[in-house]
């Protein structure tokens, strides 16, 4: 009787699992942490008539036209968060993972109907993962994959 259970556990264990490792595990990271200045060194998000939340837009390129971004079934529907750090109030983008060239993708943040910037990210896709490995702030690279954090501060 032990043997059969424990053949019987065996052939389970054995028809339970898989060799395919693409459906193994899904990971992403594409988070993008931007830190907001004035010109006086003043946190955007924490000064009078600064940014909010609230009121930005995200827009992915998709296939040459900014399309608003909005999922509402996930943590961050607008692609966007803000996180209180030692150093104050930063923004964090999920970009777009839509592909317009060569791994890039661009993700467009409206501050107000006349204010955006683009950020492009390179992203290197391989199975079920994602991860970005270059960011450009209007065209700038703010970041690459040799650096430790992903993040960067802009002076506006």
């Amino acid at each position: 009787m032990k043997g059969f259970l424990f053949t019987l556990s065996l052939v389970m264990l054995l028809l339970g699992c898989s060799n395919d490792e693409k459906d193994c595990c899904t990971f992403i990271d594409t988070a993008i942490t931007i830190k907001y200045l004035n010109a006086e060194g003043e946190n955007l998000f924490e000064v009078a008539n600064g940014y909010k939340l609230s009121e930005l837009t995200v827009y992915h390129n998709i296939n040459g036209v900014w399309e608003r971004y909005y999922e509402g079934n996930l943590d961050y529907p607008k692609g966007l968060n803000t996180v209180e750090t030692d150093g104050g109030v930063e923004l964090i983008v999920f970009p777009s993972t839509n592909m317009v060239e060569n791994h890039i993708s661009e993700t467009k943040i409206q501050f107000s109907e006349s204010e955006s910037d683009i950020i492009k990210s390179q992203i290197e896709k391989s199975g079920s993962t994602e991860i970005v490995t270059k960011v450009w702030y209007n065209n700038e690279l703010k970041w690459e994959n040799n650096q430790a954090e992903r993040a960067f501060q802009i002076i506006k």
